[in-house]
């Protein structure tokens, strides 16, 4: 049976088009492009991130 795709959670970046966010306590990068990062529903660690941020903002649809 094959894996469901995880749903994503979409934020748009209010500042910048185009940028590259470390997260330094995961040891890893999100990237913004055309204004917005997307993410998966479980990560927790990314969600945390981006809603702690003012220049997110999570796109409903």
């Amino acid at each position: 049976m094959p894996a469901t795709p995880a749903a994503l959670c979409t934020f748009r970046d209010t500042l910048y088009t185009s940028r590259v966010l470390v997260l330094l306590e995961a040891g890893r990068t999100l990237k913004v492009d055309k204004g917005q990062v997307a993410v998966a529903s479980e990560d927790t660690v990314a969600l945390e991130y981006l809603q702690g941020r003012k220049d997110f903002v999570a796109v409903e649809g």
